[in-house]
């Protein structure tokens, strides 16, 4: 267990370092996971480690708004472990504990920055929030989580750090933390080391954190909710096309990887999977809309979002 502390966020990581709750002396704490890790024996040692505090489910996928309220009301002044993805992260971010403990068991990287989203009226709406207080990436923590899930999420990752690489606000300091965190991500993919994917997905976060977003992770901000895409999918369908839109190559042989990747793991989604074409290209203004408030490298219009949809369709 080794730990580093970044702009008031403790992290600790590596093996073994689930047991870091045991110096955080917690009171009148709660855990919040998923409805799968309810009654898991990683849930039970969480508990053995912090004194047995009570466990409730988190909001489901994309966080909807009315599950959020609920959440709030039911948290306030609390301590809180959440355990789990990027919604049960999130929708803990958005509630303001009194102290917020994040243990991912994905790879999305949503416990490492302070932008959070939640679901209302069918699309995904970000706010600024403060980001954990302590982080815990125990790579034995992954192991209660699919494989298939770890892969898409892993590619969600992927999409944070190409996209800050390209973007208009992309810096020497945020190009350094993108390319180590792709780096560190591809070999964690091609070799199936997912302990190595949670030190780049924690990279790739921070370099999404300081340069932003771009066409394909504006694409799962539209499409996912939308249509009820996990997070990690979105990025599998609409990364590639996204780095060959924009046709920006920054990184030697990156649609090559990706497209390996994909392979390797036999990903083969399409929007087609989740929606007609007809009911996608009704998004196409408000994809093109967002798409141009963010920090894409290329404006699109809405001829451009529909050609796009149509791509990964």
């Amino acid at each position: 267990m080794q730990s580093v502390e970044f702009r008031d966020v403790k992290v600790f990581y590596g093996e073994n370092s689930l047991k870091a709750l045991k110096s955080l002396n917690l009171r009148d704490a709660l855990i919040v996971t998923t409805r799968s890790l309810l009654n898991s024996p990683l849930i039970d040692e969480i508990k053995k480690l912090t004194g047995n505090p009570m466990v409730m489910r988190g909001p489901s996928q994309h966080t909807p708004k009315e599950e959020l309220d609920e959440l709030m009301n039911r948290i306030e002044g609390k301590s809180v472990i959440s355990v789990g993805g990027g919604s049960v992260i999130d929708s803990i971010k958005i509630s303001f504990p009194r102290l917020h403990v994040a243990i991912p068991t994905t790879l999305s990287g949503a416990e490492h920055t302070s932008v959070a989203g939640y679901t209302e009226g069918g699309l995904k709406v970000s706010v600024n929030v403060k980001p954990p207080d302590v982080v815990i990436l125990d790579p034995w923590v992954l192991s209660f989580t699919p494989k298939s899930l770890l892969v898409t999420t892993s590619f969600r990752a992927l999409d944070h750090a190409i996209e800050a690489n390209y973007s208009v606000k992309a810096t020497p300091f945020t190009d350094a933390l993108a390319l180590k965190g792709y780096e560190y991500l591809v070999d964690c993919l091609e070799n199936e080391n997912f302990g190595l994917c949670q030190i780049g997905s924690w990279l790739s976060s921070l370099s999404f954190q300081y340069a932003g977003r771009g066409l394909s992770h504006v694409f799962g901000y539209v499409f996912g909710p939308a249509f009820g895409i996990p997070h990690g999918v979105t990025s599998c369908i609409s990364l590639v096309q996204a780095i060959k839109f924009n046709g920006i190559f920054k990184i030697p042989n990156v649609v090559e990887s990706l497209e390996g990747i994909l392979r390797k793991y036999d990903i083969t989604e399409k929007l087609s999977k989740y929606t007609t074409l007809e009911n996608a290209l009704k998004y196409a203004k408000v994809f093109a809309d967002l798409t141009n408030k963010s920090e894409n490298p290329k404006k699109i219009t809405i001829e451009d979002a529909e050609n796009f949809i149509k791509s990964v369709y």
